[in-house]
């Protein structure tokens, strides 16, 4: 069974978002902050975190960059009651895979958590720059896979996280920023309005 560690220092919230997954059909740990979020992920990987911004000890972003300098694979979703660009900016920055709003509807949210499950074997785990999020391996090997060929933004969306899937094109500028970073040396990815990005030859 699927297994999902649920994040919330809200007992309310966490006993809701527990029956709406186990409901689905998923297994579900809990954890009531973000250090003990990080000791249940190093103690075992789940198939996916799902992460409350606003907690003591350790607040989501802290936490989620503890887990992905353990594991770059485990998707990460935000579920959070901040839900500003900025804050959807910089949860894509320490490495999640999706940020959603706790006011979305329960379908919204069992979407998103699928497709993230979806795409976590979409491609082979190797061949990517170590420094590299999942999320970013993913689309740095879609690129990869036909060097100086650009890739749209609905290319990408439906190569690396499934067919219909809706976003906004700005997560995907902000994962391409920061893999520009941890690219290795004599690699550049290249983009060109109206075209998409190109990992050049």
């Amino acid at each position: 069974m699927t297994e999902i560690l649920l994040i919330d220092d809200e007992r309310v919230m966490r006993d809701a978002f527990q029956r709406l997954l186990e409901g689905a059909g998923f297994a579900v740990r809990t954890a009531p902050d973000g250090k003990r979020g990080v000791a249940a992920f190093a103690e075992r990987r789940p198939d996916l975190v799902l992460l409350d911004v606003m907690m003591p000890t350790l607040n989501g972003y802290e936490a989620a960059a503890e887990m992905r300098r353990l594991d770059r694979e485990t998707p990460i979703v935000f579920l959070s009651a901040l839900d500003s660009d900025d804050d959807q900016i910089r949860g894509l920055e320490v490495g999640a895979d999706d940020y959603v709003a706790k006011t979305a509807s329960d379908s919204l949210l069992l979407a998103r958590i699928r497709k993230a499950l979806a795409r976590a074997d979409r491609f082979s785990k190797s061949e990517a720059p170590e420094a590299m999020t999942r999320m970013e391996a993913d689309i740095y090997r879609l690129l990869d896979s036909d060097r100086g060929t650009y890739f749209s933004y609905r290319q990408i969306f439906a190569a690396v996280c499934g067919e219909g899937y809706a976003a906004d094109e700005g997560a995907i500028r902000v994962h391409v920023s920061n893999m520009r970073k941890k690219l290795p040396c004599g690699e550049r990815i290249v983009s060109k309005r109206g075209f998409g990005y190109a990992l050049e030859p």
